[in-house]
């Protein structure tokens, strides 16, 4: 049976392992998934972030989510007031909206944050998290100015600058970031924080040394920084020194051990060390259940347990995490695609076709969501149908291997397209051989009766 899990989620950007095979076949492929939402192999360099597409519980959470292709998780949103010259008074209404969309009403949301924004220019909490919204819903323009007005509003508020650094970096121009970073450092040399934002622009833009030093120089304001080991860890893991990350982000939870996204960390550099130390293994599912419990609606602590899940055969609570990732960011067409790869794995045809086919709504262009939708068709035998002959079955999946070919830029990539498509074909020629002989020489005389045979002969 054909699996095709996307491994890390980053919402914008995710490394994706494709388990390619038919008919019981299970040669690999690797790609990395360049796409809004995680999908096809376009490769892209992207820094890491800070925190993920979860809710803050508290206003501290500003750290960053690494993995070994640098890449940008989704936002938080913010539900505490900040304690700044411009106190955001809206923090009940703005509760009211997070929770609306933690109940998988996003747009009630955006209406209520929207309606927020549109009456009281001065609420920084409202602005903002209607940027998180509206990023959820992959409208990146409207977030862009969500934040900037939640700037506007309070220049002091380091999630908001976090956010349009990010955004740079997930349009591939980090160094606008880093611009945008140093413009507010200047003009509030009393906010500490705004320096995580720069540093995240300077890691996406490979920019370690400078990166190494500014935190170098940081740390001789605030030796006890964890979160500057944080970043420290971020960058080092970033370039490949694993063991130094491991040792770095350690100390770093010494400082501040229940940190989520600093366990997230620790957990990620385990899972690479893990192919040299396959004893590191179990730690690291104990890790992510340790990031989760502190932060319920961490994504891509979700997303990574998921998938631990889906390889150790539990389908049931993989099938629980991918659709609470949906839940949380119903535009996550990644999160669509490996539900649907659980179904399969578990014969609900049905359901994977109907999740497939909204991925597709959400994105017409992601080749992956193409050649998941071909190998569902393509399993006849180990995935049920109704309906559907298997025929109709076989010339569907070439035709969604030949779309998948098409979204695809990588030559791997198509060269996986072109094997699934030489392999359709061959099942296509093969099954038409045996249409034929049946034509002229009747079904085998062994052959088992179908299933509305026997309830006719019950009768």
């Amino acid at each position: 049976m054909s699996r095709t899990i996307l491994k890390n989620l980053a919402v914008a950007l995710a490394l994706v392992s494709v388990t390619a095979g038919c008919s019981g076949d299970k040669n690999k492929e690797t790609k990395t998934a360049a796409s809004v939402t995680a999908s096809s192999s376009q490769a892209s360099d992207l820094s890491t972030g800070t925190g993920s597409s979860a809710a803050v519980r508290n206003t501290n959470q500003a750290a960053a989510a690494p993995a070994q292709e640098s890449y940008v998780p989704a936002p938080k949103v913010e539900r505490i007031v900040y304690n700044f010259s411009k106190v955001d008074g809206t923090a009940n209404d703005v509760e009211m909206a997070i929770r609306a969309a933690d109940n998988g009403n996003i747009d009630t949301a955006v209406s209520m944050l929207q309606r927020i924004s549109d009456t009281k220019p001065d609420a920084f909490l409202a602005h903002y998290n209607l940027g998180v919204m509206y990023e959820r819903q992959l409208k990146t323009v409207a977030a862009r100015r969500a934040y900037e007005l939640s700037l506007q509003a309070e220049p002091k508020f380091t999630p908001a600058l976090i956010q349009l650094v990010r955004l740079d970096i997930r349009d591939g121009n980090p160094t606008a970031g880093i611009s945008k970073a140093n413009t507010y450092i200047t003009s509030n040399p009393d906010v500490f924080e705004h320096n995580y934002a720069k540093l995240e622009g300077m890691i996406a833009a490979k920019q370690y040394d400078e990166a190494i030093a500014l935190i170098s120089a940081l740390l001789k304001r605030d030796e006890a920084n964890g979160k500057l080991r944080y970043y420290l860890a971020m960058t080092e893991f970033s370039r490949g020194r694993y063991r130094l990350a491991e040792f770095i982000v350690g100390e770093a939870l010494e400082i501040i051990p229940d940190d989520a996204d600093a366990l997230f960390l620790r957990a990620r550099i385990h899972e690479a060390l893990s192919e040299e130390d396959v004893g590191l293994i179990p730690g690291i599912a104990a890790t992510l259940d340790r990031v989760i419990e502190l932060n319920p609606d961490h994504l891509e602590a979700l997303w990574m347990r998921g998938v631990i899940y889906y390889e150790a055969s539990n389908y049931t609570k993989a099938e629980e995490y991918f659709k609470h990732i949906i839940e949380l960011n119903p535009s996550t067409v990644g999160a669509y695609i490996n539900l649907a790869n659980t179904y399969k794995t578990v014969d609900r045809g049905p359901e994977a076709e109907t999740l497939l086919m909204k991925a597709k709504e959400l994105d017409p262009n992601d080749g992956l969501v193409d050649f998941a939708l071909g190998t569902l068709y393509l399993n006849t035998e180990l995935i049920k149908l109704p309906g559907m002959n298997d025929m109709d079955r076989l010339r569907l999946a070439r035709t969604q291997f030949e779309n998948a070919q098409k979204h695809w830029k990588s030559k791997d990539d198509i060269a996986l397209a072109r094997g699934y498509i030489k392999t359709t074909d061959d099942a296509i020629e093969t099954l038409q051989a045996m249409l034929d002989a049946e034509a002229l020489f009747g079904g085998s005389s062994d052959e088992e009766p179908s299933d509305e045979a026997t309830e006719e002969e019950s009768e």
